[in-house]
């Protein structure tokens, strides 16, 4: 009898659940909610104004954009002759060199690699007459040597230095590091303009106006140095083996004609043949060191071309200048919008009260 009772109390339960109720549990809570409108309007009214306050005591935030296009030069190969003669003395004329970074898409994330940024963070730049790393002008132009090393042991440190405690070059490459993050996360902005083409736009955004155009700029001349280079080694090292070359045929061709001329001066009236048979060798030595000496010479020329070409060109069509464009928070937006969050956040805080009320009854 006692398990048939508590089936019917269950359905009696469930066969009193109606829409209806539904609905005035519903407006009950509406009603609480408004109940509370004094208490909701007051913490909006924090909310916005607080993020008012903030905007106020914020500093604004400075703008540097260079614009540039990358002319690749030559991309095909050298002329066949060149390039046959070239392979002839074991060296490939005209090559690709660099062509890891033939995608633009590889050139955008060469921009933003760890490698240069930190590069440039270790470089200086002239400030007031003084010499400053850039890391250091990070720091304390904006602040974040008080976020970070405020409770550190090494407040001061010399990024540039190998300490020989492993500790302290542990603790200068993490800063490194953490500033690199910051750049990457908040401040440097990376886009192609438009679709296949080859210009790309660096921007640069921080609260200090000097940081912001000294960094970029410096980054771009660490890119556009390390790009060039990169671009061009091979044919650097061509170039370079084939001027070693020509220089020691050069030599030898040169010793060559001198020593012919002087075994002819000593042997004037030659009474025997052996002498006409070393003359002979000797000029045999000759025509080969010349024909030698000249296609080499005529290789070394098509070398400097082929670098000349190959050699990438950055054409920077817009470069920072000050003032930069200055950028401040819209104070009637943020507590416009902190007024409706808060609002919000308070009628849900509510409505759960509510809610958690009913079901406890």
């Amino acid at each position: 009898m006692s398990t048939n009772s508590s089936d019917f109390g269950s359905d009696r339960v469930f066969d009193e659940f109606s829409p209806k109720k539904l609905i005035l549990q519903f407006k009950n809570i509406l009603l609480f909610v408004v109940g509370k409108w004094p208490i909701i309007l007051a913490i909006a009214f924090i909310f916005g104004a607080s993020a008012s306050i903030y905007t106020y005591l914020k500093k604004p935030s400075y703008l540097a954009e260079i614009t540039f296009a990358l002319d690749e030069g030559l991309t095909s190969k050298a002329n066949n002759s060149y390039k046959k003669l070239g392979e002839e003395f074991g060296i490939d004329i005209g090559s690709d060199a660099g062509g890891v970074f033939s995608s633009m898409s590889n050139i955008v994330e060469l921009i933003q690699s760890r490698l240069l940024i930190e590069k440039t963070l270790k470089s200086s730049v002239k400030i007031n007459g003084k010499n400053l790393l850039f890391a250091d002008f990070f720091l304390d132009s904006l602040d974040y040597r008080e976020k970070w090393m405020k409770n550190s042991l090494y407040k001061t440190i010399d990024f540039n230095t190998e300490y020989k405690d492993p500790n302290k070059n542990i603790y200068a490459n993490s800063i490194i590091y953490n500033i690199y993050e910051t750049l990457i996360n908040k401040n440097i902005k990376i886009v192609e303009k438009g679709k296949g083409t080859t210009i790309i736009s660096v921007s640069c955004m921080t609260e200090n106006e000097l940081f912001t155009k000294s960094f970029l700029e410096a980054l771009l001349n660490e890119v556009t140095v390390y790009y060039i280079e990169t671009k061009t080694q091979r044919s650097k090292m061509n170039l370079a083996f084939l001027q070693k070359r020509t220089d020691s045929i050069k030599v030898v061709y040169l010793n060559s004609m001198y020593g012919r001329a002087a075994y002819s001066d000593s042997h004037v009236n030659p009474n025997r043949q052996m002498s006409n048979v070393i003359k002979d060798k000797q000029q045999t030595d000759i025509q080969i060191l010349r024909s030698s000496y000249a296609e080499l010479v005529k290789s070394l020329e098509s070398a400097k071309n082929s670098l000349l070409q190959e050699t990438p060109l950055f054409q920077f069509l817009d470069m920072p200048a000050l003032p930069l464009k200055r950028f401040n928070s819209n104070f009637i937006l943020n507590f416009t919008i902190f007024f409706f969050l808060g609002f919000a956040l308070m009628c849900g805080y509510f409505m759960v009260i509510k809610i958690l009320q009913n079901l406890m009854k």
